[in-house]
Parts: structure tokens; sequence; C-alpha cells
């Protein structure tokens, strides 16, 4: 459990450096923050789950959880990781060599937006094929990279699977569930 929150607390201190390019956002209390939290995953998975939130610069854990996945907020996005998919995201964030391992993401509320393209893009630009996907899940990893059949465009159709940033190192399924 050590390592997973080590490794939340690297991914969301490099994702605050991308939230620190947005306007800031009203504070919000720690009881909506674990609203929001929970609409991240089914119930089955985050009311079991560690909850952490960036709070003052520092991690901090809300509520540690039995099982092994972490939920969180990173730039308005509620999401919950697994170990694997924690591996991957600190990779994707320091830019450091994407894990082998196969990890899944829940993001049930949906994003609010980034580019298929460009792992690294915060805005949206004339040229950065961005793409919002409604509620979703995310397979990451190797077994991401080697499922044959997925669309692999810059300008997918965000209700059917695609592979989004696709030809990088985090490529990545994105399958949308309603």
């Amino acid at each position: 459990m050590r390592i997973i929150l080590a490794t939340t607390c690297a991914v969301m201190s490099l994702t605050g450096m991308v939230c620190a390019q947005q306007p800031p956002a009203a504070p919000m209390s720690d009881q909506d923050y674990m609203k929001r939290v929970m609409m991240a995953a089914p119930p089955q998975v985050v009311e079991q789950a560690t909850v952490v939130r960036m709070k003052d610069g520092a991690m901090q854990t809300m509520k540690q959880g039995t099982n092994e996945w972490t939920c969180m907020e990173a730039n308005g996005v509620p999401m919950c990781l697994d170990p694997n998919a924690m591996d991957w995201a600190h990779a994707w964030q320091s830019h450091g060599p994407a894990t082998e391992k196969t990890g899944f993401i829940y993001m049930l509320a949906g994003d609010t937006g980034a580019s298929n393209t460009d792992p690294y893009a915060t805005e949206k630009k004339a040229d950065n094929h961005w793409i919002e996907t409604g509620s979703h899940v995310m397979i990451v990893g190797a077994a991401a990279k080697t499922m044959p059949g997925y669309p692999k465009t810059a300008d997918p159709d965000p209700t059917k699977p695609y592979v989004m940033w696709p030809g990088t190192p985090y490529e990545h399924l994105m399958i949308p569930v309603k």
C-alpha cells in the first residue's frame, strides 16, 4: 500500500503542476470532495478504496481503504486506479518508461477532455485533436498496445472504444460506459 500512496503522491504532485496552469477553482469541502470521488467507480470498488487529496501542497489520505484501489480527483475529474494503473500514470506524468503491467482506471463521471494525440497537452488547440469521452473505463499498459481492432485515429468516435494517444508509449484503450 505504501508504494501505491507514494506513486499517488508523485502522480498528484505532477498533476498539480498541470492544474496550476489553469485558473484556480473555488475550494471544495472535504465532504463535497468525497461525494465527487464516489462518482468515479462502482460502489463495490470506491467504498473500499483509499481516497487521497492534494491539499495545501501535500498529499492527504482522506480515507484508508481495504482494497488495492486508489481514488482521487485530478483536474476536476474523479477517478479510481488499480496499482498497475498508478504505475502507468506515474510513468506518464514523469515522462518515464511506460509500464508493461496491465492496469485499469474507472472514470465513470466522464472527463473534461484531452488531446488524443499529445499526452501532455493542457488545453484544446486547433491541431491537437481534443476529445471528450463521457463515462468510461481505461485499460492501460502493455495489454492495451496488443489489442487489435480498435481505432487508432486522431479523431475517433468517443461513443465507441478507441485507442488514446496512439503511437506513444502511453497509448491506452478508452471504453465508453453508459
